[in-house]
């Protein structure tokens, strides 16, 4: 069976509006036919082939995508240095990021940010040029929206790094703890019988 095989990379940049910069992406794709078999594991397998040989280059994602009739999988790979937060968990097409006060019951729009050209956004650092008074952020992009509140921008880093080993405990030999005992108290060794 004959499927669709696409490489697609994203690669940060920088956007900013003069009062917000944003960390996004941009997409570069390539895409080939294939052969797979008829069922679900060839297609992981293609995808899992071609991510290890065509790895990601450093501080961007490589996503890998193979679709056949009825089925689709999709695995990334890859890193960006300086992330603080997702943003969306799917990558996708950032249409507006909205600064929203919400005073009574009526939210109002402090700040709307639009990209400049079109950019994907998945994880991101968002840093401030002027002084916001927000409550809440909305992310939108073509597929979904999301609602993110500000202590969310700063989340705290996971530790990956190597265990260190546990000491051993020095035990000593039990002559020695039971002749330093016989020693203290003046008893003789007992002799079996």
């Amino acid at each position: 069976m004959k499927a669709i095989l696409k490489l697609i990379d994203f690669k940060p940049r920088v956007s900013s509006d003069g009062v917000i910069s944003v960390l996004l992406y941009e997409l570069s794709e390539s895409w080939r036919e294939a052969e797979v078999d008829n069922n679900i594991d060839s297609l992981i397998a293609l995808a899992g082939n071609t991510l290890s040989t065509n790895p990601p280059e450093a501080n961007s994602y490589r996503f890998v995508e193979v679709e056949a009739p009825g089925s689709k999988v999709v695995i990334g790979e890859g890193g960006v240095e300086g992330v603080e937060t997702v943003l969306i968990p799917v990558p996708g097409y950032l249409r507006s990021i909205k600064f929203i006060k919400v005073s009574g019951e009526n939210p109002v729009v402090v700040h709307e940010f639009k990209p400049d050209s079109t950019s994907i956004v998945y994880d991101s650092t968002l840093s401030f040029n002027k002084q916001l008074d927000y409550d809440l952020i909305l992310v939108e992009t073509s597929e979904l929206s999301r609602i993110i509140f500000p202590h969310e921008l700063l989340l705290e880093r996971v530790r990956v790094g190597e265990k260190k080993a546990r000491k051993k405990r020095r035990k000593r030999s039990k002559k020695v703890k039971t002749r330093a005992r016989r020693r203290k108290t003046g008893r003789k060794k007992r002799s079996r019988r």
